[in-house]
């Protein structure tokens, strides 16, 4: 069983601290890939209306044996009539639109939120995803949510969550597989279960590194501002799939020399691994809300936007070309396309052979 350090414990809860004080996020509401198209600009709306629904799944903890229960918040590309109907204001999307015919089945990416947070936490990147033929799936992590606990910096209770939460994603991804085969899903035959990345952000880029590492049906990942990345030590799984790191540099959550520190081990000759650095960003960069007085917010920050813009762009190109296998989009990635960016760092290690 890994063993959770008491020093990536504080921080995680510490992160959530900041996130639930400053109030950073809303209160809840009662086929294709054959390159045959051009590349679409990854820093702009994609092609598709966004729909959005939620499934609920439950699991008996991995702990306790108790129920979870996963109300799973799913954004996915819309049929064009989408394009008529008003969006849900906190959840970015139209409700239970119909989804698009095109391209069938489609590339999925689960997403697991920030400690003390919710699926809904990064709608900036989770609609733009979908606007871009990403069935994108977020499930929340009960215990650890927005509306469990304040200020989430209980050890036991961190502690049951970082052993729960890879399984609270890989039972909700078998869930929603098994709904492609169901005739009256909205998903029938519509999901691809041979491209599935993994992303999340602060405790759920850890669950990222993790599951990376031990889940084959994960082709791609991305991890958003990781804690305790190298904490994990021995304890880390070797990552063999394409994977992008983010962080920010004014982070005092999960500082920036520990994205680099887990880039910088993987190796020459490991799979293609990317280091996108935020000079100006931090923690809360990577989520809807950056509000002035945390640690990379405010004025002398990286302005919300525009580290919104970098992150869909640099997420895009990733999952385009490393889970949908669509061409056009390898120049994004590479280092050249980042010079002259002051915003950034970045770093690509492609092994020959590789896009």
């Amino acid at each position: 069983m890994q063993r959770l350090t008491s020093g990536l414990i504080r921080r995680l809860g510490l992160a959530a601290l900041a996130l639930l004080l400053a109030g950073a996020l809303p209160a809840a509401c009662s086929g294709g890939g054959d390159g045959s198209a051009p590349a679409t600009d990854p820093a702009l709306a994609g092609p598709y209306p966004i729909g959005v629904t939620e499934l609920t799944f439950v699991r008996d903890s991995t702990t306790t044996g108790e129920p979870r229960i996963l109300a799973t918040i799913i954004w996915y590309p819309a049929d064009d009539s989408a394009k008529k109907q008003p969006e849900d204001l906190l959840l970015k999307g139209v409700i239970d639109a119909k989804p698009t015919g095109d391209n069938l089945p489609l590339p999925i990416v689960m997403f697991s939120h920030g400690s003390g947070s919710a699926p809904y936490q990064s709608t900036y990147y989770t609609r733009h995803l979908a606007s871009h033929g990403f069935v994108v799936v977020a499930p929340p992590h009960p215990g650890n949510t927005l509306v469990d606990c304040l200020p989430c910096t209980e050890t036991d209770a961190l502690l049951d969550s970082f052993l729960n939460r890879p399984d609270d994603m890989t039972f909700v991804l078998d869930e929603l597989l098994a709904r492609s085969a169901d005739p009256g899903s909205l998903f029938y035959n519509a999901l691809d279960a041979d491209r599935v990345g993994m992303s999340g952000h602060s405790f759920g880029g850890l669950d990222t590194l993790r599951l990376a590492g031990s889940d084959s049906r994960f082709s791609a990942a991305m991890a958003m501002a990781s804690p305790g990345s190298s904490l994990l030590g021995q304890e880390r799984l070797e990552i063999e799939v394409p994977i992008m790191i983010m962080g920010g540099g004014l982070d005092n959550a999960a500082p920036l020399e520990e994205q680099q520190e887990y880039f910088d081990s993987i190796g020459p000759e490991g799979p293609p691994h990317f280091l996108l650095a935020l000079l100006l960003g931090g923690h809360f960069s990577f989520t809807d809300a950056c509000l002035e007085g945390l640690a990379g917010c405010g004025p002398d920050a990286l302005d919300q936007d525009r580290a919104h813009e970098l992150i869909d762009l640099y997420a895009t190109a990733f999952f385009k070309t490393y889970l949908a296998g669509e061409s056009g989009y390898e120049s994004y990635l590479e280092p050249e396309a980042a010079a002259g960016n002051s915003d950034i760092e970045y770093e690509a290690v492609l092994p020959q052979g590789s896009p």
